[in-house]
């Protein structure tokens, strides 16, 4: 079952967020009492098995973040879910722009996430 994410959940999605660190970045208590209104968890059995924030930065455009899967429920469908709700609540505002930034390209691809019109990409200073 997908829901937003209550304050009560934090502890437990940064457990997951945690647990990943490897291919997320660390976030803190603090971020996610900010962003609560658009965080999203899904939950089996009583468990948070996966959440993501929809973290909006404009009217225009919005970005995915802290997307996680528990891993012994990766492959079930639990994340198509989660990007599915953030796309909703996205739309339902009408940002026609939703990025990802990720390791996991093909994943995001196979759910429709490509460069925007075939044209933008997202580039980043690195400080060299």
């Amino acid at each position: 079952m997908i829901r937003k994410a209550t304050l009560n959940d934090i502890p437990k999605i940064l457990e997951l967020v945690n647990a990943n660190l490897g291919t997320l970045l660390p976030r803190t208590t603090q971020d996610y009492e900010e962003l609560i209104e658009t965080t999203y968890v899904f939950e089996k059995d009583g468990r948070i098995v996966g959440s993501c924030v929809l973290e909006i930065y404009s009217p225009k455009i919005a970005e995915i973040r802290s997307f996680v899967v528990h891993q012994d429920f990766r492959g079930e469908g639990v994340g198509k879910a989660l990007i599915g709700e953030a796309v909703s609540e996205a739309r339902s505002r009408n940002i026609r722009e939703i990025m990802v930034v990720t390791s996991a390209r093909e994943y995001f691809e196979k759910q429709n996430f490509g460069a925007c019109l075939n044209e933008k990409f997202a580039l980043f200073w690195n400080g060299r």
